[in-house]
Protein backbone atom coordinates (compact mmCIF):
# COMPACT_ATOMS: atom_id res chain seq x y z
CA UNK A 1 0.00 0.00 0.00
CA UNK A 2 2.75 2.46 0.87
CA UNK A 3 4.40 1.84 -2.50
CA UNK A 4 1.16 2.63 -4.35
CA UNK A 5 0.72 5.82 -2.34
CA UNK A 6 4.31 6.94 -2.91
CA UNK A 7 4.14 6.07 -6.62
CA UNK A 8 1.72 8.89 -7.51
CA UNK A 9 1.42 11.49 -4.74
CA UNK A 10 -1.14 13.47 -6.80
CA UNK A 11 -3.61 10.57 -7.04
CA UNK A 12 -6.72 11.37 -4.99
CA UNK A 13 -7.60 7.80 -4.03
CA UNK A 14 -6.68 4.12 -4.16
CA UNK A 15 -8.74 0.96 -4.56
CA UNK A 16 -7.85 -2.12 -2.53
CA UNK A 17 -9.07 -5.60 -3.55
CA UNK A 18 -11.98 -6.85 -1.41
CA UNK A 19 -9.99 -9.89 -0.35
CA UNK A 20 -7.28 -7.62 1.15
CA UNK A 21 -9.62 -4.94 2.56
CA UNK A 22 -10.12 -6.39 6.09
CA UNK A 23 -6.39 -7.03 6.46
CA UNK A 24 -5.55 -3.52 5.24
CA UNK A 25 -8.01 -1.88 7.67
CA UNK A 26 -6.64 -3.95 10.56
CA UNK A 27 -3.06 -3.10 9.63
CA UNK A 28 -3.70 0.65 9.76
CA UNK A 29 -6.05 0.39 12.75
CA UNK A 30 -9.04 2.04 11.08
CA UNK A 31 -12.58 1.12 10.14
CA UNK A 32 -14.38 2.44 7.04
CA UNK A 33 -16.46 5.57 7.61
CA UNK A 34 -20.16 5.94 6.72
CA UNK A 35 -19.45 6.01 2.98
CA UNK A 36 -17.13 2.99 3.19
CA UNK A 37 -13.73 4.63 2.88
CA UNK A 38 -10.71 5.12 5.11
CA UNK A 39 -8.25 7.98 5.00
CA UNK A 40 -4.62 6.90 5.12
CA UNK A 41 -1.64 9.17 4.50
CA UNK A 42 -3.98 11.86 3.11
CA UNK A 43 -5.50 9.48 0.54
CA UNK A 44 -9.03 8.16 0.26
CA UNK A 45 -8.84 4.37 0.21
CA UNK A 46 -11.81 2.33 -1.05
CA UNK A 47 -12.78 -1.30 -1.38
CA UNK A 48 -12.40 -1.83 -5.11
CA UNK A 49 -14.23 -5.12 -5.39
CA UNK A 50 -12.97 -8.66 -5.82
CA UNK A 51 -9.70 -9.25 -7.68
CA UNK A 52 -9.05 -5.52 -8.12
CA UNK A 53 -5.51 -4.25 -8.47
CA UNK A 54 -4.41 -1.41 -6.22
CA UNK A 55 -4.64 1.50 -8.63
CA UNK A 56 -4.21 5.23 -8.37
CA UNK A 57 -6.07 7.98 -10.16
CA UNK A 58 -9.81 8.20 -10.56
CA UNK A 59 -10.07 7.10 -14.21
CA UNK A 60 -8.04 3.95 -13.51
CA UNK A 61 -10.57 2.87 -10.90
CA UNK A 62 -13.53 2.87 -13.27
CA UNK A 63 -15.05 -0.47 -14.06
CA UNK A 64 -16.70 -1.41 -17.32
Amino acid sequence: MDIAIDEDPRAPCLWVPSEAWPEFCAAIGQRPNLIGVVIYRNKTIRDGGPLTDIVTGSEQGWRT
